[in-house]
């Protein structure tokens, strides 16, 4: 085996132990991530400006009735956070795409305006994940 041929066979071997332990790290990282809590599911009525509360203080409403295609208004209330809480929409068992709004500072709570897309399928059962810091909580509802 002449010189050349060493050094590149200790090249590849080289390059071969560099792969295996990136991938390791990569496959460690991945898996040891912490898991997202669970969601909070509430049971209330959305509708006529009723507040939903949430566990810990703080309440949940919908300024204005939910529909298709019409923004409507979300407050928070009596809430602390000091990143901006998100809500994202979606419907059970279909996928409507990428639907999250974030809260900005209203007064003393939060307000998030939000547009939700028609389905073609005629469904109005949506269901809103509300992320306020390391909690989340998961409301279904109802469009008009």
């Amino acid at each position: 085996m002449t010189a050349k041929q060493r050094k590149l066979l200790l090249l590849g071997v080289a390059l071969l132990v560099f792969g295996a332990l990136k991938f390791g790290l990569i496959y460690w990282y991945l898996h040891k991530k912490p898991a997202a809590p669970a969601a909070q599911r509430l049971s209330c009525a959305v509708a006529d400006g009723a507040v939903c509360p949430l566990p810990g203080g703080g309440g949940l409403r919908f300024e204005t009735a939910p529909a298709h295609g019409q923004p409507f208004v979300m407050r928070l209330d009596g809430v602390a956070a000091e990143t901006a809480p998100t809500a994202d929409f979606t419907m059970p068992q279909m996928d409507m795409g990428f639907n999250r709004y974030t809260f900005v500072r209203d007064g003393a709570g939060w307000r998030a305006t939000a547009t939700l897309p028609m389905c073609v399928s005629g469904s109005r059962r949506w269901q809103v994940e509300v992320k306020l810091g390391d909690k989340a909580y998961l409301l279904p509802f109802d469009v008009r």
